[in-house]
């Protein structure tokens, strides 16, 4: 049986806090995250034209949108993924960044994503009966959500901006998607009339 992973959620606000009193970083967004992974983590974020072509990289998985090399602390971002969407190449480092943190102990292999993998987009609950790379997934992309979007910062400008869905999605550098998800599952998306 696998050794228990730290809650994503509370591990990403960790991280967070780690990050703002080591570099007496900003509590304003957007949250920093190369920054993070680069300085804090002494990750090395790179983009690749197709990161099945990497080592390690499956070739048989179809397109994949990041991967994790814990061995050589590099993060691989889909370059075309990330030239047309700034916020899905931030959620990508983010959801890796996950990986790291939740689950590298457990595991040395790389980790490698496909487009399907992190989502931006409700994935349900994480439970025991749900598959174990499943279940990692999940965990990835709570943790990219908490702490691309942590929820006391991001309570206070939903209110600052009266829930302005584009608003909060570009202060945050996130996809419009992600940004309504998080306000939903965090219950701060006002009653429609």
């Amino acid at each position: 049986m696998a050794a228990p992973t730290p809650k994503p959620a509370a591990a990403a606000q960790q991280l967070l806090r780690d990050f703002e009193q080591r570099y007496d970083a900003s509590e304003a967004p957007p949250v920093a995250v190369e920054r993070i992974a680069r300085s804090l983590l002494g990750l090395f974020v790179d983009e690749a034209d197709d990161i099945r072509a990497l080592p390690g990289a499956p070739a048989d998985q179809g397109r994949l949108s990041g991967m994790l090399d814990p061995a050589e602390m590099v993060i691989w971002v889909d370059r075309g993924e990330a030239g047309r969407s700034p916020g899905r190449r931030r959620f990508t480092i983010a959801h890796e960044v996950g990986h790291l943190l939740l689950h590298v102990p457990a595991a040395s292999e790389a980790f490698y994503d496909r487009p399907a993998d992190i989502r931006e987009v409700d994935d349900g609950a994480v439970g025991a009966a749900v598959p174990e790379l499943r279940r990692r997934e999940r965990e990835a992309n709570v943790f990219a959500r908490e702490l691309l979007m942590p929820e006391t910062l991001l309570n206070e400008q939903a209110r600052a901006t009266g829930f302005n869905l584009p608003a909060l999605a570009e202060r945050f550098e996130v996809s419009v998607p992600a940004m309504r998800l998080r306000l939903r599952l965090l219950k701060l998306l006002p009653p429609l009339a």
